[in-house]
């Protein structure tokens, strides 16, 4: 390692070590992330960085540190200490579950749903740090925007971000699922969106090291025994008493998880249940919609 003094080698050498690390996701770009750790330590941007410039020794050690990090399993945003999610540069601290860039999806599907509305209400539940609802305030000003979760801490660097930004629509309410809300809320619901926890309590250590040892576990499983739904059942069957009729609910899930979410908004009654894919990651979105008003369900 301390062979690596030029940018071009000291690059290659962070993306080797990440490439070789059992701890990590196999299907991150480790090199452009070995780009922006070491553009951050030499205060550039990326595409800033000279192949042939050498970085001063401790330069370079701390870049070998924060790779070392990394290929630890410690998630890239918490290192940088930002992430940039839907156009929003946001800051990230341990004590939240870090934005994925599948959840742009999430935002993409809501963000079509709610075009053709006047002044619309949103709610993301399981919200953490708030990134989709951050993501959706600033894309529809006119929205009023609220965002639960059981733990403070995330909610408080949700809050800053929002101050941060000057995006003011959004509110972060601390509340289990829609217990946060204000009860003049019920029945007027554009959206709903979540990534609500859905691992079994079982499955946690097959995870990888920068899931199951960074993350809060609340943002992974319910914590009880059984399918690990025990908290999307929640999600489901409460929306109905939230969303207005003809109201949209949007859960991100796994793949392997969408055949048994779409059983459960089925079950709850809800209608055109679809589910959405960019194609490029294991998460997909299931969509339903409260039936509005006048129109029967479908036998």
């Amino acid at each position: 390692m301390r062979q690596a003094k030029n940018v071009a080698s000291l690059v290659d050498l962070g993306e080797r070590v990440m490439n070789d690390s059992t701890h990590v996701f196999e299907d991150h770009d480790h090199r452009q992330e070995a780009e922006e750790l070491l553009a951050l330590c030499l205060k550039l941007e990326p595409d800033e960085l000279d192949d042939l410039y050498e970085p001063a020794a401790r330069i370079r050690e701390r870049y070998l540190s924060m790779v070392a990090r990394r290929a630890g399993g410690e998630p890239l945003p918490f290192i940088t200490g930002h992430i940039e999610f839907y156009g929003l540069d946001l800051e990230v601290r341990p004590g939240a579950f870090v934005p994925r860039p599948s959840s742009e999806l999430t935002v993409d599907r809501a963000a079509r749903r709610l075009r053709k509305r006047q002044s619309p209400i949103v709610v993301d539940v399981c919200t953490g740090a708030g990134p989709i609802a951050l993501a959706l305030g600033d894309e529809f000003p006119d929205a009023e925007v609220w965002g639960t979760d059981i733990l403070e801490e995330g909610l408080a660097q949700g809050r800053r971000n929002a101050k941060h930004l000057g995006i003011s629509n959004v509110t972060l309410k601390k509340g289990d699922m829609y217990d946060g809300l204000p009860a003049r809320l019920r029945g007027s619901v554009d959206v709903i969106t979540g990534h609500v926890p859905y691992v079994p309590v079982d499955e946690i250590e097959d995870l990888p090291s920068e899931v199951k040892e960074f993350e809060p576990v609340h943002t992974l499983s319910d914590g009880a025994p059984g399918d690990g739904l025990h908290l999307m059942r929640k999600a489901v069957n409460e929306a109905r008493e939230w969303l207005r009729p003809g109201g949209w609910l949007l859960l991100e899930v796994s793949d392997d998880t969408t055949p048994k979410v779409k059983k459960l908004v089925r079950k709850a009654g809800l209608t055109d249940v679809g589910v959405s894919s960019d194609g490029d990651e294991l998460s997909e979105v299931v969509e339903a919609r409260l039936e509005a008003a006048g129109k029967s369900k479908p036998r």
